[in-house]
């Protein structure tokens, strides 16, 4: 029997960042958006943050270009609190 260590954050981060793709591929904005920045807030240093903070621009800049600037805006400031947050 091989011993094999399993890095249980690492696997939460990745199952989450799925998670936040669906919702993003499924186009429901604010549950993705929800999610990444969890993501975000529990794990500021790591790759899945980097991507979740790419995703969440992409979403500003889709609210940006249906006009919806009001939601645009609130997705950057949440964004920034939860950076702040994990400072």
């Amino acid at each position: 029997m091989t011993n094999t260590v399993i890095d249980i954050t690492a696997a939460t981060r990745g199952l989450e960042l799925r998670m936040g793709n669906t919702w993003f591929e499924q186009g429901d904005l604010w549950q993705a958006v929800d999610v990444f920045l969890r993501i975000i807030e529990a794990y500021p240093d790591s790759e899945e943050s980097q991507t979740s903070q790419s995703r969440l621009m992409a979403i500003s800049r889709s609210y940006e270009q249906e006009g919806l600037l009001r939601l645009s805006l609130s997705v950057l400031e949440r964004l920034e609190q939860s950076m702040a947050a994990s400072s």
